[in-house]
């Protein structure tokens, strides 16, 4: 499976630029071995091929039980042994099977929203990315994905060679976002969502604009990758 799988990662490396103007940046950050848990906004069914041709590892992904029945979803599927998730409420059983394959060591890829924006804005998170880091210890690493929302239309033409930006940032660790209970999964949820919302473009930030520093403020950060999370311990102390 694993020779399948890359294979599959090499034929889209190729296919990827052509059907797409593509511009990737931070492949360096994604692990090479050992867990990890890719945490990533969600815009259009093309982004499960893009993603798949540019982690440099396998990984397992946490997919809609209904886009195995569904052409073209079900063709656009990454290969390999991606992870049913029954929607509508907590998928107890989905969420244990992601749990095993990090506790072995093997990536797992998430889409904190729960489901595609179609705003082409950043979202609420779910707090499934927050129980899968907390029972394991995974590092998380946070993928921004802006203008695949572009390439394909239900109007004429269904079609376009859109430009696509793919970001990855710096792993990090839940704990990092402040302390970790059962209470606070949702805030946390939201936290890790604004180290997403901070590698979009402007205009695909959704509700976590506000959120992140200006140009000027991350200019007298020194610690930029932390500016999200300490921007929303502002906003609540404020509150």
């Amino acid at each position: 499976m694993k020779a399948y799988y890359h294979a599959w990662r090499h034929l889209l490396r190729t296919v990827v630029p052509l059907l797409t103007s593509i511009r990737v940046q931070g492949q360096h950050y994604v692990p090479r071995t050992g867990p990890c848990l890719i945490v990533s906004n969600h815009l259009s069914i093309a982004d499960p091929p893009i993603l798949l041709a540019y982690i440099p590892r396998q990984a397992h992904w946490m997919t809609k039980a209904e886009a195995f029945e569904q052409w073209p979803l079900s063709w656009l599927l990454p290969p390999g042994e991606p992870i049913k998730v029954h929607r509508g409420k907590p998928d107890r059983q989905a969420l244990r099977e992601a749990e095993n394959y990090l506790k072995r060591g093997e990536a797992v890829v998430i889409y904190a929203e729960g489901t595609r924006s179609r705003r082409a804005e950043a979202q609420e998170a779910r707090a499934g990315v927050v129980f899968l880091a907390q029972r394991t210890g995974a590092p998380i690493v946070p993928v921004g994905i802006a203008g695949s929302e572009r390439i394909f239309s239900k109007r004429f033409p269904w079609y376009r060679r859109a430009a696509v930006r793919l970001t990855f940032g710096p792993p990090f660790y839940l704990e990092e976002l402040g302390p970790v209970a059962r209470h606070n999964r949702d805030e946390l949820a939201q936290r890790v969502m604004a180290r997403v919302a901070a590698l979009l473009p402007p205009g695909y930030r959704g509700i976590y604009e506000a959120l992140l520093p200006t140009p000027a403020d991350a200019a007298a950060t020194p610690a930029a990758s932390g500016a999200p999370a300490a921007a929303l311990a502002e906003r609540d102390e404020q509150a």
